[in-house]
Formats: structure tokens, sequence, C-alpha cells
């Protein structure tokens, strides 16, 4: 079924938004891991543990996972409408496909990290190894995270390029 002005309007607005917040997201995770990973290993567990604590542990135990469960969202909203209504080239279902399955293969990614930084409230700062596995278990996860989040953000944008490049939006 090809999709009215509206329905098309739709689908890219909700393809905009997936680039926006799937950008915002791997935004964060590149970060942490080329900027904040090699300063916390110059700084010292116990300041990474701090700032952990009063960051990830306090604000960001909101912000994150909203924003995470919000690109899945979107990305799988895309993904339906776009089956739904067929709007476009094939490329750019697979494209939007493979974006809402990234995210998706991140939510059990995401399940293994948290115990790391939620283990934290519990670990005092004078135990080095309690620390260490907490650190340590937090950045392989979050390589996960990041490659996962990263690869849908790149498929998002992709997708929005070919369904606008393509035919199927109601004229």
């Amino acid at each position: 079924m090809r999709p009215s002005r509206g329905s098309a309007a739709l689908l890219v607005a909700v393809q905009v938004t997936s680039v926006i917040v799937t950008g915002l997201l791997t935004g964060g995770n590149v970060d942490r891991a080329l900027i904040a990973r090699p300063a916390w290993n110059r700084v010292g567990l116990v300041a990474w543990a701090d700032y952990t604590r009063h960051a990830d542990l306090a604000n960001g135990r909101y912000f994150y996972p909203a924003l995470a469960l919000s690109a899945t969202v979107l990305c799988v909203a895309a993904a339906v409408l776009w089956r739904r209504w067929k709007a476009g080239p094939a490329q750019a279902g697979l494209a939007i496909d493979l974006g809402a399955s990234c995210m998706l293969l991140c939510l059990p990614v995401s399940l293994e990290a948290a115990p790391f930084l939620l283990r934290l409230r519990g670990i005092d700062d004078t135990d080095v190894a309690g620390l260490r596995a907490a650190f340590e278990g937090s950045y392989v996860w979050g390589v996960g995270q990041t490659l996962l989040h990263s690869a849908a953000f790149v498929a998002s944008v992709w997708g929005l390029a070919a369904s606008r490049r393509g035919e199927g939006f109601g004229e």
C-alpha cells in the first residue's frame, strides 16, 4: 500500500527523530569510549567511582535508559511504518530494519552492563578489586553498546537517505 502524504510525513518525522535520538545516544557512547575511558584510566578508580555515583547513578539513572528506550521505540516504529506502507526502495527497508534490529539487540547488552554500575553503590572506595571489576565490566559491555548504537545510527541515517531518494511517498 502506498502511503498517503500524511502517512509519508509521519514516517519521515519518525525517521528524522530516530536519527536525532540515536545520534545523541551514539555520541555519548563514543565520547565515553574515546575520551572518558582513557581519562578515567589516568585519574584512577576512586575518581571514576565517585563521578559515576554522582552522574550515572544520579540524573543519568533516568536519562540514559530513557534515551536508549526512546531510540529503540523510534527505530522499531520506523521499521513497522515502513513495512506497513512499503514506503520506498527495498534498500531503505533493509537499513531501517537494521537500525531497529541493532537497537533491539542492544537491550540485553544494556541489561548486562547496568549491574556493573549499580554495584558501585555498595562498593567501598578502599575495595580496589571491586572497583576494578565494576570499571572493567562496564567498559566491556559499554563497547558492545557503543558498537550497536553506532550501527543503529548509521543504519537510521542510511534508511532516511534511501527512503527520501526512493519513490513511494504519496503523490
